[in-house]
């Protein structure tokens, strides 16, 4: 994992995001940043556009106005090597149909060069029980367990930056307490974390609230 930054720079920020779909705003005037170290909850009614923000944020969708900055860059999604920087977990996520879990993590750990002496994927999937299911394809798997298991490949690649999209809804009280405990142990190491979240987050305190509704953002911090 990263090590906290001091000086509590901004890791992520969006400048003046603006989202439309046709002629339809979904928000506009989007600004916020986040440091090192800082885990954010991201609420608001089902179809204020959580998640066509983080998927702006993750380079994934390309707002109309305004700009995302990562570790002091400008990003979109186009720079590889920021890229490696975001773990991103949408609400589906999807995996490919030919790899199994275990082929998954490797693809992750060749791809962003992790030496398998630094690959915390075994660990990641003791902790959320999968060990045992790792030969398996992702399409055998329940719910839950493909939302752990994208979990897992998020966390392995030890970003600079989570942003999580519901990852709570799927997951069982058991995995829950894991996610949040694995929150708490990225926050310490310097990973900035954006949750967008329905439900009670069990133990686990936002360092950031932020509330999006229509179209615009709040930002509070307790």
């Amino acid at each position: 994992m990263h090590e906290l930054n001091s000086e509590k720079a901004p890791v992520l920020r969006a400048e003046g995001l603006a989202c439309s779909y046709g002629a339809v705003e979904v928000f506009a005037g989007v600004s916020f940043a986040l440091a090192a170290g800082e885990i954010a909850f991201l609420t608001g009614p089902n179809g204020a556009g959580k998640s066509t923000l983080l998927r702006c944020l993750a380079g994934w969708d390309v707002p109309r106005e305004g700009q995302v900055e990562l570790c002091g860059r400008r990003f979109n999604g186009a720079d590889r090597a920021l890229r490696s920087l975001v773990a991103f977990v949408p609400d589906v996520p999807a995996f490919y149909d030919d790899l199994t879990a275990g082929e998954h993590l490797r693809f992750v750990q060749r791809a962003n060069h992790l030496a398998p002496e630094d690959d915390p994927a075994e660990e990641l999937l003791e902790r959320f029980g999968l060990a045992r299911q790792r030969g398996l394809l992702p399409s055998s798997y329940s719910r839950g367990m493909r939302q752990k298991l994208a979990l897992v490949l998020a966390f392995a690649r030890q970003p600079r930056v989570m942003l999580l999209d519901e990852p709570y809804g799927p997951l069982d009280p058991e995995a829950s307490l894991v996610l949040s405990a694995l929150l708490d142990e990225a926050r310490a190491a310097g990973t900035a974390v954006l949750i967008s979240c329905h439900h009670e987050v069990p133990d686990l305190a936002p360092d950031v609230l932020m509330r999006l509704e229509e179209g615009r953002l709040a930002v509070e911090r307790p």
